[in-house]
């Protein structure tokens, strides 16, 4: 059994503005600045101390992650390419209500199955879990205590797979509407079917961290 801290990348304009991020490298704004600095202050007043912290190459993930590795310590960031956010093509960039607008049908139809929604030249919510699989299997594994540090909506694709969920519709563009910054999940793999089946049966035990919300709220 592990012990994943899941931590929301800091915020960017993007988020901000409700545009689609997805694997597009972008610093964290002032706001996600504020936000580095209240994880930090989570992190220490919890005494949770983590072996890692894994990350993707690319703002605002990396960022966040490196400011959140100091502060444990010195401890070793890992950047890996699998944990880059969720590739979504041609809509990177573009609003999130614009997407809606333009593409109601292929939104009506995904009602059932928002995991299976993939935009021009993208992924799918699916497509993101399965390559997450083999790198957070093996860091389970490894690692008794490690943070995970991924933007919207790849931290929703990993915290529903944790917990066998599927997002809800609403999120499969920009990631849940969710004011925690930090997430304590034990749990003893990370199965990709978990996400896809959205079953009600769990291997892993969610535990907010007290304070969690974001400026403590």
């Amino acid at each position: 059994m592990s012990t994943v801290v899941l931590i929301r990348a800091g915020c960017t304009d993007y988020d901000d503005q409700h545009r689609v991020l997805g694997m597009l490298d972008m610093p964290v704004n002032q706001r996600g600045q504020e936000q580095i600095r209240e994880i930090i202050r989570q992190l220490q007043a919890s005494g949770v101390k983590v072996e890692a912290v894994l990350t993707s190459p690319d703002d605002p993930a990396s960022g966040t992650a490196h400011a959140v590795a100091e502060a444990q310590a010195g401890v070793k960031v890992k950047e890996l390419d699998d944990l880059k956010n969720v590739n979504q093509g041609l809509w990177q960039g573009l609003p999130e209500s614009d997407i809606r607008k333009r593409f109601p049908r292929l939104f009506r139809s995904a009602k059932e199955d928002t995991t299976e929604i993939c935009p021009p030249e993208g992924e799918t919510l699916s497509d993101a879990c399965q390559r997450l699989e083999r790198v957070l299997r093996k860091a389970i594994r490894k690692y008794k205590v490690f943070a995970i540090v991924a933007p919207e909506p790849l931290a929703t694709v990993i915290r529903c797979t944790l917990q066998h969920r599927r997002p809800s519709k609403a999120a499969c563009l920009c990631g849940e509407e969710s004011k925690d910054l930090i997430q304590i999940i034990e749990c003893s793999t990370f199965e990709s079917t978990g996400f896809m089946a959205g079953d009600d049966s769990s291997i892993c035990d969610s535990v907010q961290i007290v304070g969690s919300k974001e400026n403590g709220q």
